[in-house]
């Protein structure tokens, strides 16, 4: 009785210990769920406040100097057709990829009937010659039942190998004939985009000739240092808006990382090889100085994140072009700017080393460039002092 009840109460502890522990891992889970949901919420606030501020700069921008507003449209609808332009010959490569793997396939089906149409003739000349009564000579021409037995089983196994003979045949044929239509059908659409990727690539040069006409206008009408400085900082001071709105909006983001940020110091990847144009601290015009570095890069090259967080800003902002900016946990930003196109999304997660944008010169720049920084709690800090030595 004492060991029956010892028994019961082993039991009774354990299945205690195991519903504990899925009970724990329950209420772990409906925390991380809760913690996505209210992020989901901050993140639509944040994009509803973002997009209000953006509507309200650029609506006294716009009061100010209309040709910053067309040299955003100009520029917006360049990336457009540029990653329209880009989409369309990847479409083109994959698509000249499957004609070449069809056309290689047509080729081996090729050789493979005709190995077979000879296999055929012989089977149909042998039947022929034997005639349709050929079951008939093989019982005359023996006399004793096992044979005959074994030879008409022997004959239904000849038949049968025929018969699989001209299926066989037959699938290559249809294959054959599958791929021909296969062919015809890609070959049109190919034909098809590389007439919308000329037709693209002629309105992306006319809107490149555009941009650079206005870019033109712009700097005769601010060509002397004091309204060049006027213009910088009021493109500075949009900058410093945005950053100070998300500063506002993401503090109750959640950041889940095992490596914080702050132990990174020196270790970082760069966002994109390339020589500095321009330094931290630097100065720009007179009175204004660098806050981050402008890297002279390749065209459409990849701008990389620096290490892991969410995407909190991905959208055009005077001066900045493309901006991306991503949130890194405990205060610290990385902004990537004047990009050709961006690859992701307010609310995006990224990792590091991961492709987030391509090299650009949206936002007024001649050459393509990225500019880039570092914040800390709002404060623009030197990224030399954390990312890795040389490009």
């Amino acid at each position: 009785m004492i060991l029956r009840y010892r028994v019961i109460s082993r039991i009774v502890v354990l299945a205690t210990i195991i519903l504990l522990s899925v009970t724990g891992i329950t209420f772990s889970g409906s925390g991380i769920a809760a913690t996505d949901t209210n992020d989901s919420k901050k993140l639509k606030t944040l994009k509803r406040e973002i997009s209000l501020l953006q509507k309200q700069l650029r609506d006294s921008e716009d009061k100010r100097n209309s040709l910053s507003s067309e040299l955003r449209r100009t520029e917006l609808k360049a990336t457009d057709i540029q990653q329209a332009l880009q989409n369309l010959n990847r479409q083109i490569s994959s698509l000249n990829t499957e004609l070449s793997a069809l056309a290689q396939r047509q080729e081996q089906l090729q050789v493979k009937k005709q190995r077979q149409a000879n296999i055929v003739s012989k089977e149909l000349s042998a039947a022929y010659r034997l005639g349709q009564s050929e079951p008939l000579k093989v019982l005359f021409n023996l006399e004793n039942p096992e044979h005959i037995s074994r030879m008409l089983k022997y004959y239904d196994y000849m038949v049968d190998a025929r018969k699989q003979i001209l299926i066989g045949y037959k699938n290559t044929l249809d294959e054959i004939s599958a791929i021909e239509a296969s062919l015809r059908e890609k070959q049109k659409t190919l034909e098809a985009n590389q007439a919308r990727a000329r037709e693209s690539a002629k309105q992306l040069a006319e809107q490149l000739v555009a941009r650079k006409t206005l870019l033109s206008t712009i700097n005769q009408r601010f060509s002397n240092d004091q309204s060049r400085l006027k213009k910088l900082q009021l493109e500075r001071s949009q900058l410093e808006k945005i950053i100070a709105k998300l500063e506002q909006q993401i503090q109750q983001l959640s950041i889940p990382n095992e490596t914080p940020f702050a132990k990174q110091r020196g270790k970082l990847p760069w966002p994109v090889r390339g020589r500095i144009r321009y330094g931290f601290g630097n100065t720009r015009n007179g009175q204004l100085k660098w806050s981050g570095w402008l890297v002279e890069a390749k065209q459409s090259s990849a701008v990389k994140a620096i290490h892991y967080g969410r995407v909190v800003f991905s959208d055009y902002l005077r001066g900045q072009g493309l901006l991306l900016i991503v949130d890194h946990g405990e205060g610290y930003l990385s902004l990537y700017a004047h990009n050709q196109i961006l690859l992701k999304e307010t609310g995006d997660w990224v990792a590091s080393g991961e492709g987030i944008a391509q090299v650009g010169n949206t936002g007024g720049l001649e050459r393509s460039a990225l500019y880039f920084e570092i914040r800390h709690r709002g404060k623009a800090i030197d990224p030399k002092r954390w990312l890795k030595p040389g490009a």
